[in-house]
C-alpha cells in the first residue's frame, strides 16, 4: 500500500530527526579533551607537544618520562602535554577572575634557558626543527608561571594567613640574625655566678668578663665574640635563647652539650613575615593545589579521548588506557603535575 503525502512526510521528518541526533552524538564527543566548555583539538595536542619534545631534546630527557608498560615513547610525551593542557584549562579561569598575573617574566626564563643550552641559535634551531618559534616557547613559559602563580594563590587561600604566621612565630628562629657574645663554663653554679656579674654589663664589660672567666679556647682573646650568623647555626639551646633576647640584654645560664653559657645579644635581625610567606607556603602548596584540582575535575566535568588514555581525577592527568589483557591488569598511575620550561 502507498504511503500518504503526510506519512511519508512524518517518515522524512523522523529520519532526519534520527540523522540529527546521531551527528549531535559524534559532535559531542571531544576530538582529544574537554574541560568545561572549552576543547583540546588535535591540533593544540601536537603543539603542546611539539614544545615538550624541545624541551626534552635539550634536557637530554625522555619526552613526558620514561614511558610506561606497553606504551611508546610518542604516547608518553603526548599525555604529559595534553595533561598540561589540561591544568592550564583548569586553572586560567581562576587567573582571570582573581585577576592573577605571573611574577616572574616568561622571557626572563627563556633567556636563562638559552644560556644553559649553548645560546640563542642553539635554541632557535631546535625549535624550527619541530616547526617552533621562540614565541611559542614565551607562550609556554606565560603559562607556565600563571600555573604556579595561581597553585601558590590556592594554597595561600585554603591555608589562610592566620596559620601561616602561626607557623612563622613557631619558627621565628630560623629567621633571626644574631650578634652575641658567650661566656662558657662547667657546671651551673659557676654560671649563675658569672650571670651576677654580668646580667647589666656593657658588651666591652662582658667580653671583659669573658675573657677571664670563659673556658671556650680562645675566648681570652676573643671576648666570646661570636661575630653575626644566623641563630640556627648554633645548637638549638643556644639558637632559642639568643633569638628570645633583645639587643643589650644578657641570658641566663643556658646549658647544651658543650657546657652552660651565658649569652650578651648585641644586635638582632629578623626578617618579615611578608619575606618568609611564600617559603612557608611553599612546602604545602602541592598538596592544596592537587585537592583543588580534584574539586575543580568534578565541576568541570573533564572529557578525555580514550584513544589518548584516561583522565585520573586525583591526579588531575592523562593516564595510560588499561589494557584489557588481565596480566596488564595494574598500570601504575603517574602524577603528570605541571609542564615545566
Amino acid at each position: 500500500m502507498a504511503l500518504s503525502r503526510g506519512s511519508r512526510a512524518a517518515r522524512m521528518l523522523l529520519v532526519a530527526l534520527v540523522s540529527f541526533a546521531v551527528a549531535a552524538c559524534g559532535a559531542g564527543k571531544p576530538e582529544v579533551a574537554r574541560v568545561g566548555d572549552r576543547d583540546i583539538a588535535e591540533a593544540d595536542l601536537r603543539h603542546a607537544a611539539a614544545l615538550q619534545h624541545v624541551l626534552a631534546d635539550l634536557q637530554g630527557t625522555p619526552c613526558g618520562g620514561q614511558p610506561l608498560a606497553g606504551e611508546t615513547a610518542d604516547a608518553a610525551c603526548d599525555r604529559a602535554a595534553l595533561s598540561g593542557e589540561l591544568i592550564w584549562l583548569a586553572v586560567s579561569p581562576y587567573a582571570e577572575a582573581h585577576d592573577i598575573t605571573a611574577g616572574q617574566s616568561a622571557e626572563d626564563a627563556v633567556v636563562q634557558l638559552e644560556t644553559q643550552v649553548g645560546g640563542a641559535e642553539e635554541l632557535r634551531r631546535s625549535l624550527s626543527a619541530r616547526g617552533l618559534t621562540r614565541d611559542d616557547l614565551l607562550e609556554l613559559g606565560r603559562k607556565i608561571l600563571m600555573i604556579r602563580a595561581v597553585r601558590t594563590a590556592i594554597a595561600e587561600e585554603r591555608i589562610g594567613g592566620d596559620e601561616l604566621r602561626s607557623q612563622y612565630e613557631d619558627r621565628l628562629v630560623e629567621f633571626t640574625t644574631v650578634e652575641a657574645n658567650h661566656i662558657l663554663l662547667a657546671t651551673r653554679a659557676e654560671a649563675e655566678d658569672v650571670y651576677r656579674r654580668v646580667r647589666d654589663a656593657t658588651r666591652a664589660q662582658f667580653a671583659a668578663i669573658a675573657r677571664e672567666e670563659s673556658t671556650e679556647p680562645g675566648a681570652d682573646e676573643s671576648g666570646g665574640d661570636l661575630g653575626s650568623s644566623p641563630a640556627t647555626q648554633f645548637v638549638p639551646e643556644f639558637a632559642n635563647a639568643v633569638a628570645a633576647l633583645e639587643p643589650g640584654e644578657v641570658s641566663r645560664p643556658v646549658r647544651s652539650q658543650f657546657g652552660w653559657h651565658v649569652i650578651y645579644l648585641a644586635d638582632k635581625q629578623v626578617t618579615p613575615f611578608e619575606e618568609v610567606k611564600d617559603g612557608l607556603l611553599e612546602p604545602l602548596a602541592d598538596q592544596e593545589f592537587r585537592g583543588w584540582l580534584e574539586e575543580r575535575a568534578s565541576e568541570l566535568g573533564v572529557e578525555v579521548n580514550p584513544r589518548y588514555g584516561r583522565f585520573s581525577a586525583q591526579t588531575f592527568s592523562v593516564q595510560p588506557a588499561r589494557s584489557t589483557d588481565p596480566s596488564d591488569a595494574t598500570v601504575p598511575e603517574r602524577d603528570a603535575g605541571s609542564p615545566s620550561p
